[in-house]
């Protein structure tokens, strides 16, 4: 793998991967044959990364709640600027 960066595509591919590759070792069964000190650092990443996913409504509610409401909220604007 090359180190240098030719596209923004072709970063994005590698910060992928390597976040793919670091969230596979990281994992608990490479547990035993990780350092103590690089252990629990490398565990809470895993489970960090694991509750992003698993929590993902919510967090994808927080995005498609006011959009779905704009029309509402648009129609309610320009409802007090014509009762104006």
């Amino acid at each position: 793998m090359r180190l240098s960066l030719h596209s923004p595509f072709g970063a994005l591919c590698k910060a992928i991967c390597l976040s793919a590759l670091v969230y596979v070792i990281s994992g608990p069964a490479f547990a035993p044959w990780r350092p103590d000190v690089v252990d629990e650092p490398m565990s809470r990443y895993h489970d960090a990364v694991n509750e992003v996913f698993a929590d993902q409504r919510p967090t994808l509610a927080l995005v498609t709640e006011p959009l779905r409401l704009s029309p509402h909220f648009a129609r309610q604007h320009v409802a007090a600027m014509l009762r104006k």
